[in-house]
């Protein structure tokens, strides 16, 4: 069966034309693919990269790929634990509970300038600050065939949610999860994780059912335990040889601890977040190098988080000549729902051209009364099409061009062109040069946020009565004319296939032009009865050029025994700003958004026929989140190790190992004294029945 390959984007009836002209305009040609089978070989095929396949030398940009042996070997419990072993990222923990990923800065405690999909399906969540809501992508980890990472804009093939890179997680056939297989793990840190997985062959349909739940105490001190939830559905559905449906269905539960001891309006409490959603997926292949599919998800996520407070305050706050206690309804509760549908299809126009066309349209509605200051749905919709074409003009060169239009409903029209030539010096060495130009658009806290907390009851004061629903304070106001970013990107590129050696080598170097950043400024407040010097809004204030280094070398001589060795030297130049203009906006500290110097070094060795050991260390530069430069993580070394071995078949079909991670001591992540990361052994056992 034909690899898939599901994409996500967005509904209104106004883009039924792009979708009805884009299979139009790719006819099914019945050209026969060009000798792919002989230029492929054995080297893995990524498809994240341009919506075809192919293989990483052909790529218009840097692709890594974290296959299902590394997943195993890194002894990870959580996805974003993954992207340590990519060169460019960066890791963190606000809290126990709450992870940090960016690539390349430019993040805060909310990073949001990269796009995640699993399966097609995307898990970009652009409704408020956050742009990947890491507790609640709902996919088992024992799940994951691979996960394939574009390191770089790629606005052209995904939309402007691709603003610094794609991470594209696919998941295992059903056909290949066949049986049962049950795994428990536990540990340091009140780690108590459990999951089962059933797989089933009915007829011409494969499906698997996977549940999960995992839990720990968090960091010591602070209140952010975890318990995570998930059950999900995958069946496929073999029509025939040319037909092919997949659907798909995920619940996801999340409880988190929140809230910190003593501060009178943000008390330690539980929130609860709950996503469930609906994928179906026909794809359909009449010939070699034809492709049509079609897929449409529905998603809705629930968000609860509301507590009732009487908050104390003082005559000086308050201006007032008297002190009172005033009750607030601090209600954080949201409710999420996205309808997304796509079409795309691939052709072969001629033996060297290959393309690939599609459209697709979504829409969100969000209700969240405090966060927008209103109880109606703010609606964002968004319609896009795009495509690719793919020229192999001869044995050496290879051309791609792509582009994407958006119609973003907050925002307007955008475009996002991309091109890049291979020249493959060797069967084994090829050099890239690739530009783009790539965007992201608002999400729609960050243009129509309006947070005012006003009381819950009627006050009784020396004056008179404060009437239930008096203004407060006011945290975020609008920011109406906030604008997409921009970001302009060129990269020299160099990959190696030294398969005599068992070895690779990919290397990048890049400029990365950053304009219109969207960044939270403060002004003092005009509404409410405390009146605040720090009132928050955001506008198109920062710039960054980022410029660097990554490496990537791979010796791998069998699939489960490897040494990888990444390293990353990045630089980050702001604009150049007053002092006081720094002491408002954050932009004058985009230079230490990343370290300036990261290395990784990840290896496994299958030392004896049912004994694996692997480790990962990493050295990690000092940097910041988004803080001043009085709060940047100093620089710090990780160590993971994992012990692991595969039972007699004798006794039974399984695994036991063994891991200890960040064995060589506490780290802070994410801002000095605010969260300490200890190390932590914890035991898995898997059976498969």
């Amino acid at each position: 069966m034909p690899i898939l390959l599901r994409t996500s984007t967005a509904p209104s009836l106004t883009c039924i034309p792009l979708l009805l002209t884009a299979i139009g305009l790719a006819s099914p040609a019945r050209a026969a693919s060009p000798s792919e089978a002989d230029h492929l070989g054995d080297l893995p095929v990524v498809l994240s990269a341009t919506r075809l396949a192919q293989v990483q030398s052909d790529a218009p940009g840097a692709v890594s790929i974290i296959d299902r042996a590394m997943i195993s070997a890194s002894g990870a419990r959580n996805l974003n634990e993954l992207f340590r072993l990519v060169p460019g990222f960066q890791v963190g923990m606000h809290t126990g509970n709450k992870p940090l990923v960016g690539y390349h800065g430019l993040s805060d405690e909310a990073p949001r300038r990269m796009l995640v999909q699993v399966d097609g399906r995307s898990v970009y969540s652009p409704y408020f600050t956050a742009g990947v809501e890491w507790n609640q992508i709902g996919v088992d980890i024992d799940d994951i065939e691979r996960i394939e990472v574009f390191r770089g804009s790629n606005s052209a093939t995904y939309g402007s949610n691709a603003f610094l890179g794609v991470a594209n997680i696919i998941t295992r056939a059903p056909a290949e999860t066949l049986g049962t297989r049950v795994r428990y793990r536990a540990g340091d840190g009140g780690v108590n994780d459990i999951g089962l997985r059933v797989g089933r062959q009915l007829g011409d349909v494969a499906m698997r059912l996977s549940v999960a739940r995992n839990f720990d105490h968090g960091f010591a001190g602070l209140n952010d335990w975890r318990k995570t939830e998930l059950a999900t559905l995958h069946t496929q559905w073999a029509a025939d040889s040319d037909n092919s449906i997949e659907f798909q269905a995920g619940w996801t539960h999340s409880n988190l601890g929140t809230g910190k001891e003593d501060n009178p309006t943000d008390p330690e409490r539980r929130s609860q977040t709950t996503t469930s959603f609906g994928l179906i997926h026909w794809h359909h292949a009449p010939a070699p190098g034809e492709e049509l599919s079609v897929s449409y998800y529905h998603q809705e996520e629930n968000g609860r988080d509301n507590f009732d407070l009487l908050v104390p305050v003082t005559s000086r706050q308050s201006g007032l000549p008297f002190a009172v206690q005033l009750p607030l309804r601090f209600d954080y509760d949201f409710h999420v729902i996205r309808d997304d549908l796509e079409v795309q299809r691939i052709t072969t126009l001629a033996p060297s051209l290959r393309a690939v066309v599609g459209a697709g349209m979504r829409v969100d509605r969000i209700t969240a009364p405090l966060r927008f200051n209103t109880s109606d749905s703010i609606r964002n919709a968004v319609n896009h099409a795009f495509g690719t074409l793919e020229w192999r003009a001869s044995p050496r060169w290879l051309f791609n061009v792509g582009a994407m239009i958006e119609d973003n409903s907050l925002t307007g029209r955008s475009f996002a062109p991309r091109a890049s030539a291979n020249y493959h010096v060797s069967d084994s060495q090829t050099w890239r040069i690739s530009v783009n130009r790539s965007h992201r658009n608002p999400v729609a806290f960050e243009q129509k946020s309006s947070m005012i907390f006003s009381t819950s009851a009627p006050v009784s004061t020396p004056i008179g009565t404060l009437p239930a629903g008096t203004p407060i304070s006011q945290t975020f106001r609008p920011s109406p004319g906030v604008r997409a970013e921009r970001i302009t990107t060129y990269e020299l590129g160099y990959r190696a296939e030294l398969r005599p050696l068992h070895a690779s080598l990919d290397a990048r170097v890049f400029l990365e032009q950053a304009r219109d950043l969207i960044e939270m400024n403060i002004e003092p407040s005009t509404i409410g009865l405390l009146r605040r010097n720090n009132n928050r809004y955001f506008a198109n204030s920062g710039e960054a050029d980022i410029r660097g280094l990554e490496l990537a070398a791979t010796w791998r001589p069998a699939t489960d025994t490897w040494l990888q060795l990444n390293h990353t030297e990045l630089r980050i130049d702001g604009p150049t700003i007053s002092a006081a203009d720094a002491a408002r906006r954050p932009s004058g500290w985009v230079e230490y958004t990343a370290p300036r110097h990261s290395t990784t070094l990840f290896g496994a060795w299958r030392f004896a026929p049912r004994w694996q050991i692997s480790a990962a260390k990493h050295w990690i530069g000092f940097m910041s989140w988004y803080q001043d430069a009085d709060h940047k993580v100093p620089m710090y070394r990780q160590l993971d190790v994992r012990l692991a071995h595969r039972l007699p078949p004798a006794l039974a079909r399984g695994e036991l190992a063994i891991t200890a991670s960040n064995i060589d001591g506490p780290e802070e992540t994410y801002a000095p004294g605010t969260s300490v990361w200890g190390s932590r052994v914890f035991g898995s056992l898997s059976l498969e029945l």
